[in-house]
This record gives structure tokens, C-alpha cells and sequence, in this order.
């Protein structure tokens, strides 16, 4: 789950009162589980890595065992939302399987897939097994600007597929984008898309600096990696005006200005649901706040006992951690407008306290594209 979401159409308000409550008793409420760091394509922006190093790798995966006892480990702790995320999990082969005694345990699952693998053996069981729903990333509206993102021929055709059996199915199906230089002229195109199909829909501008070295979790900011998959970032400016040119995000954008409580001092560093009342799962067994706040990082394998070490731990330390005196972020008039966290600021200035310029230039944007629609 990508814990510093600005992606408009996403949870209810209830929902998120409900995790802060959560939050506050330190329960593990959310969990999202990374089944495998493999996919069948290679975005130009992911934060993975190198696929074919990653393809590699994949026997160092939790086992289907090790997965399983680790999903009964989370239903007897209390969550509640698991998320199946990857790469893509349908790569596995014991997806289903897994899916299966997700939704038999109890959990609420979502699954984040992009949409190629999805078969009528995996429908089926979609139908049999209902999840809280299936997200799929479309990449572009077409097929010349959705696989100049995926670098995979073929792949638009795949995941249109997907996406309509998903829809045959009547399987509970939401659709998003990440926004980059390669296909923000598609971004009008892909809302009217999923308005014309009935389905949910969300976009985001904030990509995820690369973290990943290829290999089994080893993750860093590698100065090119991050150059790279940065270099498909809007500027803060065309970020912005790409949020006010979508009427439904712009009314959000400012329900949530109006609701928002007037900015109070804090001394905390993290104001999230990270760790508090959620985590993240990787393939190889570590437990860590979010996907992009890589420490703590504790190993699971063994099953419940350890989950609930490791949630103890992880969650005293996030919570108890403060900010240092000059963290601005804290103090910041535009905190209703920012995309950023702590997480994204270690990722891109590789310190969690000193604000990333992206972040602060794009709220700064954001308030300003606001204010001219309104006056």
C-alpha cells in the first residue's frame, strides 16, 4: 500500500477515521504483503529495479508455507485489510491459493496487479471469493503511449484483456495511473475512460524514487537509479495543473482544504498510519513500516509469535520517534496540499528530516492552481 497516497478516489472518510482510531491503539489494522518483486513488465519509472536480476532471485521467495502461516499470523493478530501486491502477484503460482485462504481467513483483500495475467481460472475465483477489489494500473490510453511506459510489446492488448474479463466477471475493479512525462497527455483520456466503463479511478504524480538494487530486498538510493526513474517526474508546476485539469480531483483537493484542521506544532516525525496501524510485507519475510520506510526491517518467516515481535517493535519505534527542531514539514501552511512524508524525503534526500524540494514546490503549486480556479 503506498502509504503517502495523494491519489484522489481512493478510501472513504469513514475508513480513514477508522484507521486513525487504529492508529492511536497501535493496531495492526492494514497490512500490505509484496508476494514477489517479479513482473511481466518493465516500467521506465519503477522503483524495483532491474527485472532480470529480480526474475533471478525468485527462489529466494517466501514459500507457499511460509506465506500461509504468515496470513493465519495476520488474521490472529487483528488486521483486517491485506493487500496482494508485487511486481505482480498473479506471477506466482500459488496465487490463487494464497487469494484463497486470504479470503477464507477473514481478511478484506485487495489486489494490486497489472492486469495482464488475469485469467478466467483467476475470475472464477474472484467470483467464487469476492475481494475488496482489484486494482490495475493503465499506463496510457493507447497502445503507443501505454507500452512506452511498460517497455513490453504487447502489453496494452494483455491488460485491456484482463481488465474486461474483470469487468464481465463483475468483479469489483479499480483503476488508476501514475502520471509521468511519457503520458500526461493521456491523463483526460483515462478518467473518461474509466467514467465510460463505471469503474473508480485515481491518478498520482508523485513517483516513487528507485530503492531497489535488483537482488532480494537490498534496497539503496542509488544515485542513478534514483536519476533515473526521476527523470519521468512532472516538474511540481505541470504536476499540479495536471491535478486542476481533472475536475473530481480539483472538488477533493478543496473538500479537503475545507475540512482540514488549522496546522498545529508537532514533534513527531511520523503522522502517518506507517507503522502505527499499518505495514508492509516484503517477499523475502521482513516486516517494515511502509514500502518506501525500508527501517525497521524484521524478519517474519517463522510465523505469528514473530509478527507480533516484530509489530510491537516496529510500532513503539515509529511512534515514539521525534522530530528534530528544524523538520519544517511539521510547521508547513501547506501541509493540506503536500504528497509528501518522511519516507519520501529519506528516499529522495536520503535524510527523513529535511524536506524534498519536489514536495514542497508541488503543494506550493497545488494551492496556487487552486486559488486561481477559485477567484
Amino acid at each position: 500500500m503506498k502509504k503517502n497516497s495523494d491519489c484522489f478516489g481512493g478510501e472513504s472518510n469513514d475508513i480513514a477515521r477508522y484507521l486513525a482510531k487504529a492508529a492511536e491503539a497501535r493496531v495492526p489494522l492494514a497490512v500490505s504483503f509484496e508476494l514477489t518483486r517479479r513482473c511481466s513488465f518493465c516500467c521506465v519509472h519503477c522503483y524495483l529495479g532491474d527485472q532480470e536480476c529480480i526474475r533471478k532471485q525468485w527462489q529466494q521467495e517466501l514459500d507457499t508455507a511460509a506465506v500461509i502461516r504468515l496470513i493465519d499470523a495476520l488474521a490472529a493478530s487483528g488486521v483486517l485489510f491485506l493487500t496482494l501486491t508485487g511486481g505482480d502477484p498473479m506471477l506466482r503460482s500459488d496465487f490463487l491459493e494464497i487469494y484463497r485462504h486470504s479470503v477464507r481467513s477473514g481478511l478484506l483483500v485487495t489486489v494490486f496487479c497489472n492486469g495482464s495475467l488475469v485469467t478466467d481460472k483467476i475470475v472464477s475465483t474472484f467470483v467464487e471469493y469476492p475481494p475488496r477489489a482489484v486494482e490495475v494500473t493503465l499506463y496510457g490510453a493507447s497502445q503507443e503511449t501505454f507500452e512506452a511506459v511498460t517497455q513490453t510489446p504487447g502489453s496494452f492488448a494483455a491488460c485491456m484483456k484482463g481488465v474486461e474479463r474483470l469487468r464481465q466477471g463483475k468483479v469489483r475493479l479499480r483503476l488508476k495511473t501514475m502520471v509521468l512525462t511519457v503520458n500526461q497527455a493521456d491523463l483526460t483520456m483515462l478518467w473518461q475512460q474509466a467514467e465510460d466503463m463505471g469503474v473508480q479511478f485515481r491518478h498520482d504524480c508523485s513517483i516513487i524514487p528507485a530503492l531497489c538494487n535488483g537482488d532480494n530486498g537490498n534496497r539503496s538510493n542509488a544515485g542513478d537509479n534514483l536519476r533515473d526513474t526521476l527523470r519521468f517526474r512532472l516538474t511540481p508546476e505541470q504536476a499540479a495543473a495536471a491535478d486542476m485539469s481533472i475536475n473530481k480531483v480539483r472538488e477533493k483537493l478543496q473538500e479537503r482544504v475545507c475540512m482540514a484542521a488549522p496546522v498545529e506544532p508537532s514533534t513527531k516525525l511520523y503522522r502517518c498510519g506507517a507503522g502505527k496501524s499499518s505495514c508492509h510485507i516484503t517477499p523475502y519475510g521482513k516486516m517494515q513500516p511502509c514500502l518506501i520506510t525500508l527501517q525497521p526491517s524484521i524478519d517474519i518467516s517463522s510465523g505469528r509469535e514473530a509478527f507480533q515481535s516484530a509489530w510491537q517493535n516496529i510500532s513503539r519505534l515509529i511512534s515514539e520517534r521525534e522530530a528534530g527542531a528544524d523538520f519544517l514539514c511539521n510547521h508547513c501552511k501547506d501541509r493540506s496540499f503536500c504528497t509528501g512524508c518522511p519516507s519520501n524525503c529519506a528516499a529522495e534526500t536520503g535524510n527523513a528530516e529535511q524536506a524534498a524540494v519536489f514536495y514542497c514546490q508541488y503543494a506550493d503549486s497545488r494551492r496556487e492552481g487552486l486559488k486561481n480556479f477559485n477567484d
